[in-house]
Order: structure tokens, then sequence, then C-alpha cells
């Protein structure tokens, strides 16, 4: 698979997986320890939601710093330069839109419950 990023941008990945694994494993371990194994799904959900949160957050800070600003010596013109950080071309906190509504999935096991 090939991967294309910019900036800090391959950080989207780790954040996503790393934080959808540990809040979801933890949220199972919570609901199989309460008495509500049937319920794990609800736990991936939760996960999906604290991945796209930490995501957001993480990419916010990164793309929300203020750029570096230059003098052009020959025009006397401002430069701005910013670095974005970018997943396949898409801002890293905007990833968190479709992590977000993945998250949605697991709760239409709801509905046949």
């Amino acid at each position: 698979m090939l991967l294309i990023w910019s900036g800090w941008g391959i950080l989207v990945v780790p954040v996503i997986v790393g934080t959808a694994v540990v809040v979801g494993a933890l949220g199972g371990f919570a609901l199989r320890a309460s008495g509500h194994p049937e319920l794990t799904f609800v736990a991936v959900s939760l996960g999906l939601f604290a991945a796209a949160a930490a995501n957001w957050l993480v990419g916010r800070r990164l793309n929300g710093t203020p750029p570096r600003e230059l003098i052009d010596p020959a025009t006397n013109q401002r430069v701005l330069l910013r670095r974005l950080h970018k997943l396949f071309w898409i801002r890293m906190e905007y990833w968190s839109i479709p992590v977000a509504l993945a998250a949605l999935v697991p709760l239409l096991a709801l509905r046949n419950l």
C-alpha cells in the first residue's frame, strides 16, 4: 500500500488506530466485567469516536501553527510559509469525519436488540 503524506500527516494512522484499539479494549473489558458482554460493539463505537476526537485535536494543533513570514528582498513583498500536515492530500483533522461516521455503524446494531 502506498501512503502519501506531507508534514506529520502520517500520524493520522497511529493516532486513529492506537486510540481506537486502546479505548475500545478498555470499554470492552469494562462491559464484560459489568456483566454485559453482548454490548461490546458499543465499546468499538466508543473507541472510534475517541479516535476521531484525538485525531481532530492533534490535526488542529499541528495545522494551527502560525505561518512563517518572510520578506522577499527583490520585491519587498511579504511571503507566508505554511506547513500543512496531510494524508492523501486531505488535512489531518478532516480524517476525523469519516472515522466518526464509521463509529455510527456499530450503533445501528442497537436497533436490532
